[in-house]
Parts: C-alpha cells; sequence; structure tokens
C-alpha cells in the first residue's frame, strides 16, 4: 500500500487495552494507520459475509475492477458461490470461514467490507480497521449504541475511510433531496412520518423448543459469533431469517430506516435524540421485535431552533386516515415512504406542495426547487464513491461522521420497542435519565471469547 498519499493522524483517546485484540489466541499489537491508493491503482479487497448483501457489494466492488484478494463466509456454500463470481478476473482468491484468521494472514489489504448479518457488523469493521484496513459496512453499521461510539474511536484513531451501505447515498436523486432540504423551501420543519412495508421476515415469535443437525457446510459457532450460545434451528436463523432477533438483528427499523432517514438526518442536519417512544405496537416477545409499531422521535435540528418529530411506522402501517387526508391534499387516507411538513409547504417522496397549492409537484419541476443550486457532488455511485476515497479522493457521504450519529438515532428507536414509556435521552452522558432497563440494553453481551472490541 502507498503511504505518502496522507499523513498518518496521530493515535489518541484510546485505552492501552484497546491497543489490542485477543486474535486466535494470543494477543497481538493492532492499531494501525491507513494507507490511501493512488488514483487510478486497484484496491486490495476482502469481503466478510459474501452471501445476501455480500454478494451484492461483491458484484460492485469486482464491476469497479477492484481486486478481489480474499472472501470469508461461515458458510461454505456461500463462499463457493462468491468465489465463482469473481473467478475470471480473480481466480486465485483465497477463502476463509473465520475472518479473524482471514485478517491474521491477509497482510496487504486496502479495504474490507462487511456484510455479515448486524451481531457481527462491529467486531469484524473495527478488527479490519485496526489493522489499518479502510471499510465498507452494511447498515445497520453496528447492532447497539455502544459499538457506534467504539466504531468512531477506532476509525478516527486509525485514519480509515468509511461508507454504511445505505446505498441511496450515492444517487443524484437522494443529493437532490438532500439539497432542497437544506435550501429551507418547507420552512421550519415540525414533523416527519416515514413508512415501510418491513418486516418481509418472520418476527414477533417465541423461540422454538429443540435444535436440529447443523448443515455440514456452515460453521454455526462461527455464525453465532459474539451473540449468546443457542442451539441451531433449521429455517430459524440462517440464511436470512435472523434479522427481527434480538441477539442478531435489529428489525425493520434497523433494517430500512439507515436508509429513509438518512438524506433528511442531513438535510435537516438533526443532532441529538431528546426523548423516544414506542406509541403504538403489536404484541411483545421476549427475543423478537413485535410485528409492527409506531415509534416517535424527537430531536434536535442545527438548522432550526425548534426541535423535529419523527413518526416511524413499520408492519405496512401508516398514520391514521385523517392525518393521510390532511397532509396528502387529497391523494388518499393511506400513505408510503417519507413525508416531510414545514411550515411553508409539504415535502412527500420526491416531491413538494407549498402552503395554498393544491397539489405535489416533483422536485425537479417545481418553480421553488427547480432551478437550486447543486451543492453536493455527484458520484457513480456508493460503492464507487467509497474507492474512490481509499484513492485519496473525497469523504463518502455516509463516512462514520454522518453514519455513526444517525444509526445511533436509529438504534435508540430499536431500544424503544422492547422497553414501554417514553424514555428520555441525555446526549452528553450516553444514557437514558429514566431507564435502567433501557440503558442496559445500549451495550452488547458478548459471549466468551469473542469481546474483540475492547
Amino acid at each position: 500500500m502507498n503511504f505518502s498519499r496522507r499523513d498518518f493522524l496521530q493515535v489518541g483517546g484510546l485505552s492501552a487495552a484497546s491497543l489490542t485484540l485477543p486474535a486466535l489466541g494470543a494477543e497481538q499489537p493492532i492499531l494501525r494507520k491507513a494507507g490511501f491508493r493512488q488514483k487510478g491503482e486497484k484496491l486490495r479487497m476482502a469481503f466478510i459475509g459474501s452471501g445476501g448483501r455480500g454478494g451484492a457489494n461483491l458484484s460492485e466492488f469486482y464491476a469497479l475492477g477492484e481486486e478481489i484478494v480474499a472472501l470469508c463466509d461461515v458458510d461454505k456454500n456461500a463462499l463457493r458461490s462468491a468465489s465463482n463470481k469473481v473467478k475470471e478476473r480473480c481466480p486465485n482468491v483465497r477463502q476463509y470461514q473465520d475472518f479473524r484468521k482471514m485478517l491474521d494472514k491477509e497482510k496487504d489489504l486496502d479495504a474490507v467490507v462487511v456484510s455479515t448479518p448486524d451481531h457481527m457488523h462491529a467486531t469484524a469493521a473495527i478488527a479490519a480497521m485496526r489493522r489499518g484496513c479502510h471499510v465498507y459496512v452494511e447498515k445497520p453499521l453496528v447492532r447497539t449504541f455502544w459499538e457506534a461510539e467504539r466504531f468512531k474511536e477506532v476509525a478516527s484513531a486509525c485514519g480509515v475511510m468509511t461508507q454504511m451501505g445505505n446505498n441511496g447515498n450515492g444517487t443524484d436523486n437522494q443529493r437532490r433531496n438532500i439539497e432542497v432540504l437544506q435550501s429551507g423551501v418547507l420552512g421550519t420543519v415540525s414533523e416527519i412520518h416515514v413508512t415501510t412495508d418491513r418486516p418481509i421476515w418472520p418476527q414477533g415469535l417465541n423461540r422454538p423448543d429443540g435444535s436440529d443437525p447443523v448443515p455440514d457446510s456452515l460453521d454455526w459457532d462461527l455464525w453465532l459469533g459474539v451473540a449468546p450460545e443457542r442451539p441451531f434451528k433449521a429455517g430459524v436463523y440462517h440464511s436470512f431469517k435472523w434479522r427481527g432477533w434480538f441477539d442478531f438483528g435489529t428489525g425493520a427499523l434497523g433494517d430500512i430506516a439507515c436508509h429513509s432517514m438518512s438524506f433528511f438526518f442531513r438535510g435537516l442536519q438533526l443532532q441529538h435524540v431528546l426523548t423516544v417512544e414506542t406509541v403504538k405496537t403489536t404484541p411483545k416477545f421476549a427475543e423478537t421485535y413485535p410485528a409492527a409499531t409506531t415509534v416517535k422521535t424527537v430531536v434536535t435540528s442545527a438548522a432550526q431552533k425548534t426541535p423535529v418529530t419523527i413518526y416511524w411506522y413499520d408492519g405496512k402501517t401508516s398514520p391514521d386516515p385523517e392525518t393521510c387526508k390532511r397532509l396528502l391534499k387529497g391523494r388518499g387516507d393511506t400513505m408510503g415512504g417519507t413525508l416531510i411538513v414545514g411550515d411553508k409547504g409539504t415535502w412527500y417522496n420526491g416531491s413538494i406542495s407549498l402552503n395554498g397549492e393544491d397539489k405535489f409537484v416533483g422536485n425537479g419541476i417545481h418553480p421553488a426547487t427547480k432551478d437550486l443550486p447543486q451543492t453536493l457532488p455527484r458520484v457513480k455511485n456508493h460503492h464507487w464513491e467509497f474507492a474512490e476515497a481509499v484513492r485519496g479522493g473525497a469523504k463518502p457521504l455516509s463516512h462514520f461522521d454522518h453514519s455513526v450519529p444517525l444509526t445511533e438515532m436509529v438504534l435508540l428507536g430499536c431500544i424503544s420497542q422492547r422497553i414501554d414509556g417514553e424514555l428520555k435521552w441525555d446526549q452528553q452522558a450516553g444514557r437514558f435519565t429514566n431507564s435502567d432497563a433501557a440503558n442496559a440494553l445500549l451495550r452488547p453481551r458478548f459471549r466468551a471469547g469473542w469481546d474483540l472490541i475492547g
């Protein structure tokens, strides 16, 4: 790797314990500064998680022409499939089931892509960053608030480029929506309504009894990773039924909100959560998220004096019919997508309607927005933007300075889905002021031998 592109940052703010990572039974020095490739050079990349989103991310970076050095997946079938995707140009790609072994053996990586289930994001990404690797991490960036704070600390200390996989940030359309919000055309924003069709996986259920034989292709111990031990059950967790389980995923809110809330989080310069409450829910379960919820989050904004109230609806729910009729100006009594209400107008899925107007008009043709100046750079796509940053280009739009606070806001909402009542958040202290039960969920429980973050 070429280190002449940028000077290394000074290491600071990490305890002595955080400078080493227990790896394969031995402590090794692992806090290493990242280097940068020169413009036009191929990146040497490794992938942790190669099925599902991992396979999609692999295809994107392979199409960009990057060098795929190593693949890691706990399931040999996924490894085999991923290897076949890149065999034409990268026939010697090395395969691993344990990412710790991969990171120990692959000494010359530029970047690592993490596309595991949510519970392994932080552990894998932080291990890679501490070895001087830039990281692209699927959304949500991490599973718990504490992990988000550690991610930020290590990324800053190691001087790495990061990108969360909320791909819409790489599109011209999303960047235009940000510019529209930043223009202030809607005036002071009071409320935002966000809906989703998720979950599209099982949740709102109890853990099944018994166990099943583990498939020969799967290393169940490695799949569990940091999570508390539990028996394998066919068709319950692996391969894509894990997202609704507390130990592994973050439910519908964690899955989709990092996509749908990203543009207005940036456009309105949202900052600190004040309160969060799940105001409506289907029955709760001990180990999975409810089937449908409405979450109310009140958050401050650097762009205006008053806070913004965000309403999140999952399980195919939406605001009540009367609210929809009022806000949608006769377009129906249900809404889908995102609606932003200001004192000068309303934004709905890329269209706006200012006060006194009886219909919504697209951003690109509405007289108030069509000629707004372009203030954000346009990029080829989200993956390209990350790769160019590792070659010394501009900081990605979903770098940790954006993805960490966005993810933290979302994760506080996930906690509220498990704890009854309004939760009051103290940003400076990093804790809830009125719920010990909620505070207990801020930090993960690491299985013995897997506390690799420090």
